[in-house]
Parts: C-alpha cells; structure tokens; sequence
C-alpha cells in the first residue's frame, strides 16, 4: 500500500467500482480529509472532518439524523464499532473504519446489499492488515 493520491484513486476505482457490486465511493483519512473518490461523489470536508471517526463511537446522531452523501440523506439502518450501514429508499451505503481510514461505498437500486458489503468489507479487511 502505497500512500499517494493516484494509489487511492486506484483502491477506489478497481477494488470498489470495477467489481459492478458498488456505484460510488470514495476513501477518506481519519481525520475526514479526501484520499480519493469516484466521479461525481461528493464529500463536504468540513463534515467529514467534524464526525466520520466519531459516528462509529456513537452513532447516535446519526440514528437522529442521518447522514448525507452524495447531496441525499441516508437513514442509520445498523452499525457498530467498525461499520455502519444506512438506506435511503432502495440505495444504500457502507462505511467501514479500518486503522487510519474510513471506506464509503455506495450501492444503487440495480445492485445488491450484500455483495456491495462483502466489496467494502475486503478492501478494508486488505487495509486494515496493510496497518491503513
């Protein structure tokens, strides 16, 4: 694993995207910054930053209030210390903590829950064990 934008951009479009399990995604720091993401996903940097770590410690607000990606508002379904999954109609989104990073990935109508997690959940697990 190789720390550099265009080494992200890769994670991002080959081990999420390519699979046709994930419809957008994006990888951020711990500290909410953007490592990379797929074309026409959106983060606001200022909210990441104020609560992507914390909602994994406390998910609370997000069980109050959602969360927004990609401009629409994503209900808490389930979560814990590690992933949390949210739903908006038939879309839905994983995001999964590994040592220094949080992986978003998003599953439209056309594609199914649980081959989008497994998705998400490898490329994390391969992270997690590279100590990202």
């Amino acid at each position: 694993v190789r720390n550099s934008r265009e080494s992200w951009q890769d994670y991002v479009e080959s081990q999420l995207i390519a699979t046709g399990n994930v419809a957008s995604a994006a990888i951020l720091g711990a500290d909410g910054s953007i490592w990379a993401c797929s074309e026409g996903f959106t983060v606001d940097p200022a909210k990441a930053s104020q609560g992507s770590w914390n909602c994994f410690a406390d998910a609370a607000p997000l069980r109050n209030g959602g969360l927004m990606i990609n401009g629409d508002k994503y209900t808490f379904i389930r979560g814990d210390d590690r992933k949390l999954y949210l739903k908006k109609g038939l879309n839905g989104t994983f995001i999964v903590r590994t040592n220094r990073a949080i992986i978003i990935g998003v599953h439209n109508e056309s594609q199914v829950p649980e081959p989008a997690s497994v998705t998400v959940d490898k490329l994390a697990d391969y992270l997690t064990a590279s100590n990202f």
